[in-house]
Order: structure tokens, then C-alpha cells, then sequence
């Protein structure tokens, strides 16, 4: 059963789609030539152990064959996409399953705050020469809820680090997306929007972050439909949010509405590079949560195909 992101790697290697690498890869660059390489082959999932400067491994291509997105998906490995499309069509019209609030939280086994927290403390790659910074957000979701009714949406929206900032995070949340609207409440409300970045979790998650689901729907309801089972949560001291239990690493905080900075471009899922960039809102950090010896995960975005392209179809 899959849970978390370890159980995934570790069906995964058993199916033998995983190659670790151990010699050392430089962040800047060559972890995201290596990653598109093996994509453009059809090769396994990589997981870096050796990046430069850190200490935490990187993961990317995550879903880049069918056979892996089966995997994901606890389905028959053997299934075509639309095989995969229709079983998942089968099970998110059946009955919704809410998450399950959880006392055993693996992820609060390191809470950073105050002069020690430092957003560059992970392996972010450098993708792309043109690129306007390292995406600390590629294959994440960004936590929020709706002021007025409670509903928890997950998005993937990308998330620029800015030079200099330990802090500060540059967001792109795109007009009439999810958490756009619900900026929107808080900002009529004269109110901060608390957020929280999860990178690296029970990747069904990843798939229905990334997925359109109806406004109002929780992707946590989606995803334990998916599961068949309830996706274990706790509930935020800090910011009051619904958060996975067992992902890798929770960055928590608001998102700052009035604070804007400039972000981009980056080498996107269309296989060009997106618009130049222009000012966004911020999200302010206020504590770091991460398992001991965390996974950083990462997708290549790009031109197809990579992890995008496969959750997209």
C-alpha cells in the first residue's frame, strides 16, 4: 500500500523503475540535463544522493512511463493511459473519501523557526540557462482554504526562490485559478491567506494537485476515493491548514498579497519559455517542517515528456 513518497520509490525499485545515482551531480544544470536525457529515452526514475553542496537527495521523473503512473496509481501496470484514465474516472465518481486526522506525524520530526530557517537549505535545481532563478515549486502543492466555507485546495502553482532571501518565496498563481479566487476573500477581507508548500508526499496527491477538480471538491477527497482509503492529515498549531502527516517537507506561511516580486521565466511545460517576468505576490515563510532525511522532489517541466505531460493525459 502506498502512502507516502518512500512507499512509492520503494514499489518502484521493485518493479526495478529506479536508478540511483551516487556519483556527485552539480545542482546548477547538470541534475536537470541528466533528468531530460533519461526522460527523452523512456528510462527510470532517478533519485540523486549526491548533490553539490547538500546533503538531500533529489527525485525527478517521477511518472515518465505509464508503467510508473500505474504504479502511482496501484493499478495493473499493464494498463494502457486510457485503461489508467478510466480506472481513475471509476473511482473519483464513486464516493468522495475525507481525509483522516492523524496523532502520528512524521513530518514534525524537525521544526525549524526563527534565525535557523533557511528556505536555500534545500537541493533546488537550476533547470535551464534562461531561467529567472532555482524553483523551489515544480512537482509541490500549495495548501490553502477558503475563508468563507472551509474547503482545502491543493495547487501546483511554481514557486521562484529570490537571491538573498531566506524567507521569501515568489509565486505564480495564475488569475482564476483555485487559490486566486480565494486570495481574492482574503484580500476583500484586509487578511492574510495562510499557505503551506508540501513537496514530497503520498504522490496521489501530486496527481490530483495537478489535476482540474471542481471548486469546493478537497483534492484530499479525490485522492482517498483514488486511495480507496483516507489520506492521514493533521491540522496545523501554526496555520490552521490541513497538511499530508507523512510528506517530506512542509514550508508553511501566508501569502502576501501586496508584497510583490518579480518572477520568472521558467522553461514550462510547453516546451517554451513562459512570459517575461513581472511582479507577484510573495509568500512569507514562517516555519520549515521536514522528516529526518527528507526526499526533495523536482520535475523537469519542459518539453515533453515529462512528469506534466503524463499527469495531464
Amino acid at each position: 500500500m502506498i502512502e507516502d513518497l518512500r512507499d512509492y520509490i520503494q514499489a518502484c525499485e521493485e518493479a526495478g523503475a529506479v536508478q540511483r545515482i551516487e556519483a556527485e551531480v552539480d545542482w546548477n544544470l547538470e541534475l536537470s540535463h541528466i533528468a531530460k536525457a533519461i526522460e527523452e529515452v523512456g528510462g527510470p526514475m532517478l533519485l540523486f544522493e549526491n548533490v553539490k553542496d547538500y546533503d538531500i537527495p533529489v527525485m525527478t521523473s517521477a511518472f515518465t512511463t505509464k508503467e510508473r503512473l500505474a504504479i502511482c496509481l496501484e493499478q495493473d501496470p499493464t494498463l494502457s493511459m486510457s485503461g489508467l484514465s478510466r480506472k481513475w474516472m471509476e473511482l473519483t465518481t464513486k464516493e468522495l473519501i475525507p481525509p483522516q486526522v492523524v496523532n502520528h506525524v512524521p513530518v514534525l520530526e524537525n521544526v525549524i523557526e526563527g534565525e535557523g530557517m533557511d528556505v536555500n537549505m534545500f537541493p533546488v535545481p537550476f533547470f535551464y540557462p534562461d531561467d529567472g532563478g532555482r524553483f523551489l515549486g515544480t512537482a509541490h502543492s500549495l495548501v490553502t482554504q477558503d475563508p468563507d466555507t472551509g474547503w482545502t485546495n491543493l495547487g501546483t502553482y511554481r514557486m521562484q526562490l529570490l537571491e538573498g532571501e531566506t524567507d521569501v518565496i515568489a509565486t505564480h498563481i495564475v488569475p482564476g485559478k483555485h487559490a486566486d479566487m480565494m486570495i481574492k476573500k482574503y484580500e476583500a477581507r484586509g487578511e492574510k491567506m495562510p499557505a503551506a508548500v508540501v513537496i514530497g508526499c503520498d504522490p496521489i496527491l501530486y496527481l490530483t494537485s495537478t489535476t482540474l477538480v471542481s471548486a469546493q471538491t478537497d483534492e484530499y477527497d479525490v485522492a482517498g476515493a483514488l486511495r480507496q482509503h483516507p489520506i492521514q492529515i493533521f491540522e496545523s498549531d501554526l496555520t490552521g491548514l490541513k497538511l499530508p502527516a507523512r510528506a517530506e517537507i512542509i514550508i508553511e506561511g501566508y501569502i502576501d498579497y501586496e508584497d510583490k516580486r518579480y518572477e520568472g521565466p521558467l522553461g514550462e511545460f510547453t516546451g517554451y519559455y513562459s512570459a517575461t517576468h513581472w511582479p507577484k505576490p510573495t509568500f512569507k515563510v514562517e516555519r520549515i517542517l521536514h522528516r529526518n532525511d527528507p526526499v526533495f522532489w523536482a520535475t523537469t517541466v519542459g518539453k515533453p515528456i515529462n512528469d506534466t505531460h503524463m499527469l495531464q493525459s
